[in-house]
């Protein structure tokens, strides 16, 4: 292929992911029409695959500086953090508002400590576990509440050590994600949209850990490097 057709390839490319991207932006800004999570987050992949494309016919065929790469992933992770605070706080399917802080009134707030606050470690992880064994709670509320906050953080395993070259030791990303889980628990709780668990915590951390280690060993480390083209 001629080098000009790449281009073109490249310009379709980049053009289709920003029409989706200020098509997803439209769609969250319009009061009453919702999307669902799942094709809110194959909208995002796809953005994100157009751009992987991209990067991938400027280094490899038009022989473009790395350096470009890293500006891509840094948008991934943009893309990423914008998924994890439409989840959090903005996601209607879960009943989350993200502006109830503007009709806060006593009532509400009570009715969101009894509800949705937890400070005891496992409490609410027991509750879903205990809940799912004497089929009280659905097997898809299970899996949403335990593995998808097992789950959900999982990326930063990926992205944070990638993009700050300087968290390079587990502690310190330990740290860095401690501080990110905190700030989106007391958002949550601040604006009283979803809820604000310690056990939250302890299974968000949890699954970035487990995410972390596996990612250092050395052949899904080479392959991720491989993925991102940074061989």
């Amino acid at each position: 292929m001629k080098e000009k057709n790449y281009k073109f390839l490249i310009f379709v490319f980049y053009t289709l992911s920003l029409f989706i991207l200020l098509f997803f932006i439209k769609v969250r800004l319009t009061p009453n029409v919702y999307l669902k999570t799942g094709v809110k987050i194959i909208l995002l992949l796809v953005i994100c695959l157009l751009i992987y494309f991209s990067s991938y016919i400027l280094v490899k065929k038009l022989n473009y500086d790395k350096k470009i790469l890293k500006i891509n992933l840094i948008i991934y992770f943009l893309i990423y953090i914008i998924t994890i605070f439409n989840l959090t706080l903005f996601d209607e399917i879960y009943g989350r508002q993200g502006f109830n802080i503007v009709k806060w009134n006593k009532e509400l707030f009570d009715m969101y400590i009894n509800t949705s606050f937890n400070i005891i470690p496992f409490d609410t992880i027991k509750l879903f576990i205990n809940g799912y064994i004497n089929d009280l709670v659905t097997l898809k509320d299970f899996v949403t509440n335990v593995f998808g906050n097992l789950c959900a953080f999982m990326p930063f395993s990926i992205f944070i050590p990638l993009i700050f070259k300087k968290i390079n030791k587990y502690y310190k990303f330990l740290i860095v994600m401690t501080i990110i889980i905190i700030v989106i628990e007391l958002l949550q709780f601040i604006t009283m949209s979803g809820a604000c668990d310690i056990d939250d915590l302890i299974l968000n951390l949890l699954g970035v850990s487990i995410m972390y280690f596996i990612i250092k060993i050395k052949i899904v480390n080479k392959y991720i490097n491989k993925l991102f083209l940074f061989e």
